[in-house]
């Protein structure tokens, strides 16, 4: 039921708007699912790229931080399963609480080689709609660029 101004309207739907409905569900169902595994398989590729860069520290592992807590840092994170990356942190500038058990972090607990005194080696950023206010929020943390990878960007490595 609707309302126009003062007045109610309801809407009838017959069987075929309803299977017309269901279609129209179904199809967006399925282009999102598509898009969804799409872009996870393009950041693990992506992934894949910053591990053959990553140098192993003393303990064998090949630690990296997020920048950035959203949607897209949930999907990177599903992705880097799947690779010998290890996540030590994550830092965003909004958000602040638990990213998949890890602590989030302000951008003051990022220093060029560590977080909050967790030593890392690549900074991988995870916002599309941020990634060039990080990349300079990264400049005056004294991250290299060398050190930096952009997800959001063709060719992700390096991030400039």
């Amino acid at each position: 039921m609707a309302r126009i101004g003062t007045r109610q309207v309801r809407y009838l739907m017959t069987v075929d708007g309803w299977e017309a409905l269901g279609r129209a569900t179904r199809i967006s169902l399925e282009n999102t699912i598509h898009l969804y595994t799409q872009t996870r398989e393009q950041i693990r590729l992506t992934l894949d790229l910053v591990s053959e860069r990553c140098p192993k520290d003393g303990s064998g592992q090949k630690r990296v931080v997020f920048y950035g807590a959203g949607d897209v840092a949930e999907i990177a994170y599903v992705s880097l399963q799947r690779t010998d990356l290890t996540l030590v942190g994550v830092v965003d500038d909004r958000k602040t609480g638990q990213f998949f058990g890890l602590p989030i972090f302000g951008a003051d607990a990022l220093t060029a080689d560590s977080l909050d005194g967790m030593p890392f080696s690549v900074v991988v950023v995870t916002s599309v709609r941020q990634a060039d206010q990080i990349r300079s929020r990264l400049d005056t943390r004294a991250v290299p660029p060398s050190r930096v990878c952009c997800l959001c960007e063709s060719g992700a490595i390096p991030a400039r």
